[in-house]
């Protein structure tokens, strides 16, 4: 990937604008075999063919960040190949019923992004993308195919590169003309005369008897096409292949015009269409929420203008959060405790196994809006940044082991763990937003799932607070306020997710 990423660097940086071409029904039939199931929980309808589609659009778009785009589609009806060969493509099996309804999942995906889809009777998606790769370079415009499928190769040319994946789309190569010389060992418009030798069982094209990947490498290398291999088939060495050659030429013949991608398919369109621009952001996030494709929310593209930009997609930091550091300030909020029926607490804690995490902070909400975050453990912080560990507890305990007043956590299996290993017993947990999500059957119990799927709008998760793998830092290294303000977002989810559950 890092020779894809450098590649995909100099198109952001190039004079030339660009264009990403996404194969659809290759994208979608690779991710559907390639991805374990996944189902929509409320419905158990099947979306990972879905899923990886928008996944890899969503992750190539971010990483070339093109000027266009658009996407290609098999259209159901024969095509010019059928008719010409009646066993064109017999052997594959019916398109599963599963995946039928993915498809049309697939196109609504599309449309809500404003990616110009295109598909023509009598035409596959191979030849669309064929057309528009030609008709863009012939407007100064650089292409890249975003394809599984190696029949594309064949299209390349200066202008006109294809990424295709090793396995799923988690590994790519970015083919120029170099590169299918080094793979084949000819040049990319070389391929359809290739196939023709070699045959394609995939689109149950056979080949000419013998003839594998190697010799017909050789046999092109010297005599460039089938017509040079006709010209000279006396020159052909051995002499069991110039007979086998001379046999079944014709069947190459007839296999090349199934093999060549179609380069001037009647297609109607206008550049300004395919502009990566406007798109609506609430439109595409409700259809997210509808298939639980949280994760891929902070994905989309930037390339929004006023009509995506719309106010309350996130939730909004409370107008009185506020963060507790004095002596008054704390004693004002246990008199509000003390006196509350219920209040929701979530614990900050470094650590990921709860009998060993330090408390870095405790946020609380006394009512909806109304959020204090204590902080006690962060690094390098001395009083009064921060209160006493010892001190906070002490007056803490008797409110959080007091039975009469309800409270609400997220996990609160975690909260109670941290807290009893600091000498606090969480008692009367009234209501915990895990186990309330569980029973309403929601699959995906993260807080930020929960929010996006339940209320509709984003939060931030902690792993994009301390980051992941190499990347992550510990929460007692942040700053205060930057806990702070994450925190207490977090707590008022967890209110709203209990008015929205209970």
């Amino acid at each position: 990937m890092d020779e894809v990423n450098a590649k995909s660097k100099e198109f952001a940086q190039g004079s030339k604008p660009l264009l990403l071409l996404f194969d659809g029904n290759s994208i979608v039939h690779r991710a559907f075999h390639a991805l374990p199931p996944l189902t929509v929980s409320k419905t158990g309808e099947m979306v990972n063919a879905v899923y990886g589609f928008v996944n890899t659009v969503l992750k190539v778009a971010g990483e070339f960040k093109p000027a266009y785009w658009a996407c290609a589609f098999d259209r159901p009806t024969p095509t010019f190949r059928h008719k010409k060969f009646e066993e064109y493509k017999a052997q594959r099996p019916q398109i599963p019923e599963e995946l039928k309804g993915q498809i049309k999942l697939v196109h609504r995906v599309v449309e809500s992004l404003h990616i110009p889809a295109f598909e023509v009777d009598g035409f596959e998606a191979d030849d669309i993308l064929g057309t528009l790769a030609k008709k863009a370079n012939e407007q100064g415009i650089e292409v890249v195919i975003v394809t599984g499928d190696n029949d594309l190769l064949q299209v390349i040319s200066p202008g006109v590169k294809a990424l295709i994946p090793k396995r799923a789309f988690a590994d790519t190569t970015l083919y120029d003309e170099q590169a299918v010389q080094g793979r084949y060992e000819i040049k990319p418009v070389q391929i359809p005369d290739f196939k023709a030798l070699v045959g394609d069982p995939s689109d149950n094209i056979p080949g000419v008897p013998g003839v594998g990947e190697k010799t017909a490498a050789k046999l092109l290398q010297q005599f460039g096409n089938l017509e040079g291999i006709q010209t000279h088939i006396g020159e052909v060495m051995p002499e069991k292949l110039r007979t086998v050659l001379s046999e079944h030429l014709p069947r190459a013949f007839n296999n090349r015009e199934l093999t060549t991608i179609v380069r001037d398919v009647p297609v109607d369109f206008a550049w300004e269409s395919c502009h990566v621009s406007t798109y609506d952001r609430n439109e595409v996030v409700d259809l997210f929420r509808e298939l639980e494709f949280t994760k891929l929310v902070p994905r989309l593209p930037q390339h929004i203008g006023e009509k995506g930009v719309v106010a309350g997609s996130e939730v909004s930091v409370p107008a009185h959060y506020q963060v507790v550091n004095t002596e008054s300030v704390f004693n004002q909020l246990v008199n509000q405790l003390e006196k509350a029926a219920d209040f929701a607490i979530h614990v900050e804690a470094a650590g990921k196994q709860a009998m060993t995490a330090k408390l870095v902070g405790i946020t609380i909400s006394v009512a909806s809006g109304e959020t204090f975050y204590i902080p006690l453990g962060h690094a390098g912080l001395i009083e009064p940044v921060q209160l006493s560990l010892a001190q906070v507890l002490a007056e803490l305990k008797p409110i959080v082991e007091n039975p009469r007043i309800r409270k609400i956590s997220y996990d609160g299996k975690r909260d109670m763990m941290v807290l009893a290993n600091h000498g606090v017993k969480l008692e009367n947990l009234n209501f915990a937003v895990m186990i309330a999500a569980h029973l309403v059957g929601e699959k995906n119990l993260e807080l930020k799932a929960l929010a996006f799927n339940r209320l509709g709008v984003e939060a931030m998760s902690t792993e994009e607070l301390v980051g992941t793998g190499k990347n992550q830092t510990s929460l007692a290294t942040l700053g205060v306020e930057q806990v702070a303000e994450y925190s207490c977002v977090s707590i008022e989810t967890v209110r709203k997710l209990r008015d929205n559950m209970e």
